[in-house]
């Protein structure tokens, strides 16, 4: 088949549960993610019901306009799993029975000594025209087809199924069939301040990259803000955008803390271990979300001590040992109670730095005269105390994660000695 050089993709999602929203569907961020990386570019993302009409539809306009169609979901064994039926009827086809599917299907139901269904056994039912994909995670094989130069694969809903279907043999499938263009892209992590005003400061490097061909998106997020700096099919790709990425590093100085895609917790994570400092933290508002962003990375047991989440007054007495006078004297929510926080936990845990939130995250307050998004973060580290106050606005949960946000930005500036 004649290769061709611009190569797009459809990705159509199957199944009432993902319109409802009951399944999170994050099949169609992976995909788009992967296919950007491997230079096939996303025409539309499309999520439908488990309906003939609907499937058939979605993939004759698909076919028509894209060079490739990812489908996913539909495939399992129940009733309800129409899409294999519908491929049938729409490629003018009929089920055969694959009989290394029908093995697979076998030895997975015998390592795990259960009986074998006929629904079961329906799955190593596959149109005739398919090229078979093998599932080693499951029982539903993938289907790649071709028609008039343009390719549909359909693949189990099962995320981690469909990713192992991908990354084992389609891409690599993909790659043998289609001519693919250059695409690089680099992604540098802000923090602390909105779009606009990284747009104000970088706004004449954006002129200059707009002339070499580099394009710039603006990812936000609440507290945090993404530049994707993307390269499409030039030689000198990666170079240009290297030197704009230091530019821009240059302009926002501590705005910028990383020039590849992580979260603070794993930047800040690699500051720990890479200086064998050690963690803890106390935080009442945040009630343990701090910490868990922080365990939920792989090798926070070489530096992180431990954690106390003393939410009532009472309990930051009895469990940190904050002096009781210094509440008597002050109100919960404020710096002098974050920063005996910090500075008690650091001692309890003997570790190198210690974090503390308090606060009145909402949607109410607890004295009127400090209102709801109040919140005091402090660190504890080797040169001192570092306290700070934030005033944010009265959404609860926004409130928590910008709260851990920036406690873990003020740790990592006590770690650069800032």
């Amino acid at each position: 088949m004649e290769k061709i050089k611009n190569v797009y993709c459809d990705i159509i999602s199957i199944g009432d549960e993902l319109l409802i929203g009951q399944t999170i569907n994050t099949n169609a961020s992976w995909l788009g993610m992967r296919c950007n990386q491997e230079g096939v570019r996303i025409r539309r993302i499309k999520t439908i019901p488990d309906s003939k009409e609907d499937i058939l539809n979605e993939f004759q306009d698909s076919m028509e306009q894209a060079d490739i169609v990812l489908v996913t979901g539909g495939l399992g064994p129940t009733k309800d799993d129409i899409t294999k039926k519908t491929i049938c009827e729409f490629f003018d086809d009929h089920l055969v029975v694959d009989e290394e599917t029908l093995n697979r299907v076998q030895n997975f139901f015998a390592k795990r000594k259960l009986p074998m269904l006929e629904v079961n056994t329906a799955q190593a039912l596959v149109p005739s025209q398919c090229r078979v994909i093998p599932n080693h995670q499951g029982t539903a094989p993938g289907m790649w087809f071709e028609k008039n130069g343009k390719v549909l694969v359909s693949m189990p809903g099962v995320p981690f199924e469909m990713k192992g279907l991908m990354d084992q043999y389609v891409f690599d499938w993909i790659k043998a069939q289609f001519q693919m263009p250059i695409i690089i892209h680099q992604t540098l992590m802000t923090i602390g301040v909105g779009e606009s005003y990284i747009a104000d400061q970088i706004s004449s490097i954006e002129d200059q990259m707009i002339e070499s061909g580099i394009s710039l998106a603006y990812l936000p997020s609440p507290g945090v803000v993404k530049l994707r700096l993307s390269s499409y099919d030039q030689a000198n790709g990666a170079e240009q955008i290297n030197g704009f990425a230091a530019k821009i590093k240059s302009i926002l100085g501590d705005v910028l803390f990383s020039i590849e895609e992580k979260s603070i917790y794993q930047y800040v994570h690699e500051q720990l271990l890479e200086a064998r400092s050690t963690l803890s933290i106390a935080e009442s508002c945040t009630g343990g979300k701090l910490q868990s962003h922080f365990t939920d990375i792989p090798g926070c047991s070489q530096y992180f001590r431990g954690g106390i989440v003393p939410y009532d007054a009472k309990w930051k007495v009895e469990m940190l040992g904050i002096d009781p006078s210094v509440l008597d004297k002050n109100d919960v929510v404020s710096e002098a109670i974050a920063m005996a926080m910090a500075e008690q936990c650091k001692e309890k845990f003997q570790s190198t730095y210690a974090l503390a939130t308090t606060g009145y995250a909402g949607p109410e307050s607890q004295n009127v005269d400090i209102p709801v998004g109040t919140i005091c973060i402090a660190v504890a580290g080797p040169k001192g105390t570092t306290v700070k106050t934030l005033q944010l606005g009265n959404n609860r949960e926004r409130n928590i994660e910008t709260t851990c946000l920036q406690v873990t930005n003020l740790l990592r500036l006590n770690i650069l000695n800032k």
